[in-house]
Formats: C-alpha cells, structure tokens, sequence
C-alpha cells in the first residue's frame, strides 16, 4: 500500500484505492467481537456506499460465531437503533458476495499482516469479476 503519487513514481498502476474506513473502540464485556458491526456503517457512510453497493464483503473471521454475530447485526433494526443511532440497519449480507475465496479461517491469520491480506486479496479478485467496490 502506498499513496497514488509514490506509485507513479514507481512506475506502478494502483490495484485500487481506499475509498474509507473506520475502527470502533467497543466495550469488551458488553460487545466483544462486535467491531465489525460498529464500523462498517460508519466506513460505508464516509464512502457514500451502502453494504448493497459492494461487490465483495470481506470480514475477518476471529472466530466464525463472531462472524455470524457480525452479520446478525448488520441486519438488525433494533442494533441499528440501540447501539448505532441509526434509523435502519445497513442490510442484509449478499453470501454471493460475502468471503467468496474463504476468510481468515481458510488462510489463516498472520495478525500484522491480516489486513494487507485482505485488501490485497479482495482488490485482486475485484478485478478478476470486474467489480468496482469492496
């Protein structure tokens, strides 16, 4: 990953951009596990995206319950009213779309690395499917 300047400079054509993003700092014994489901609105907001504009959804998988909570909650209007402010709920998950190559489960998860593992993964297989957003 580098900034679009330094790539030219390179002589490198970006595989693609970050459009946004978001962390969220949650309490642990009320919320563990539960960041996904604090930060997707807010990066997809920052984007003006919503979950049904992305062609691929990746979400790294600590624990595949902690997956399915995510998901759960990304779905559900009283989450989105009780613990986001928000109106609705970002919506229901494409499984189309959803870690379509496996997850961290299925190639492990070298924790520093995680990250730039999944960018570089879903920005690859973007580009194969000819998709815009992920």
């Amino acid at each position: 990953m580098m900034s679009e300047s330094r790539a030219r400079e390179l002589g490198l054509k970006p595989l693609g951009y970050l459009k946004s993003f978001a962390f969220a700092a949650i309490d642990v014994w009320e919320d563990m596990l539960l960041g996904p489901a604090y930060a997707t609105p807010i990066a997809l907001d920052r984007a003006g995206l919503t979950l049904s504009d992305l062609d691929l959804i990746e979400m790294h998988e600590a624990f595949a319950a902690q997956t399915l909570a995510n998901i759960k909650m990304f779905a559900s209007e009283t989450f989105a009213r009780e613990k986001l402010g928000r109106e609705q709920s970002i919506g229901e998950i494409d499984w189309e779309r959803f870690n379509v190559l496996g997850g961290s489960l299925a190639y492990g998860h070298p924790f520093a690395a995680t990250g730039a593992r999944m960018i570089t993964q879903t920005l690859h297989e973007l580009r194969r499917r000819g998709g815009r957003y992920g």
